[in-house]
């Protein structure tokens, strides 16, 4: 069944049997292994998860660092999030700041003409993409373009998703001991060099 994570047709089986089981501890830990396994022999795969971690520990943040992890790994890949941020208010670094003002100083108004902006936008676009992602790259280490294969886009995908029903069997009524909780939160998201679990 441990083999069976990634299939969403057998997630409800899965949180059933960890909910019936006396003890789920060593099914759990099975469980993380079998996720971890899922990217272990992609170098590229497993670079993302140190970068992903990395960024979470740079981080100053009262939240749990496979929070922030997970919000990392979800931003960079464009899953499931609908962020509103406002950058003015949020950024903190006037050499940032600075930055991204000056590549909205380059662009003409949209809302003076129209028709100037759309010209210069088919004109710029990606220079202008490639520098915003230069600044966010240099100033936030975010918007790196990992230029990851279908293949590999496919793995993280079901990879992430198998860390969401584990998720839901940790927070589900089964019996799980503190330690192994505390064990499978701190290694979530983790690469495999960070992590003990291995099958």
């Amino acid at each position: 069944m441990v083999d069976r994570v990634t299939e969403t047709r057998w997630r409800e089986v899965i949180l059933l049997a960890v909910g019936m089981a006396r003890e789920a501890d060593d099914l759990l830990l099975w469980m993380k292994a079998a996720i971890d396994n899922l990217l272990a022999g992609d170098e590229k795969l497993q670079r993302f998860l140190q970068w992903a971690d990395e960024k979470a520990r740079s981080v100053n943040s009262p939240y749990k660092l496979v929070a922030i992890r997970a919000y990392y790994f979800a931003l960079d890949l464009d899953l499931d999030l609908d962020l509103d941020l406002d950058l003015d208010q949020r950024i903190g670094d006037e050499r940032l700041y600075q930055r991204l003002q000056d590549l909205k100083d380059r662009e003409p108004d949209p809302h003076q003409d129209r028709s100037a902006f759309k010209k210069w936008w088919q004109e710029n676009v990606k220079a202008w993409i490639d520098e915003f992602r230069q600044v966010l790259i240099e100033h936030r280490n975010i918007g790196h373009d990992w230029q990851f294969t279908g293949k590999q886009r496919q793995k993280l995908q079901q990879y992430y998703e198998a860390n969401k029903l584990l998720v839901e069997c940790l927070n589900s009524d089964c019996y799980v001991s503190r330690e192994t909780r505390q064990k499978i939160e701190d290694e979530l998201l983790l690469p495999l060099e960070r992590s003990d679990s291995t099958l």
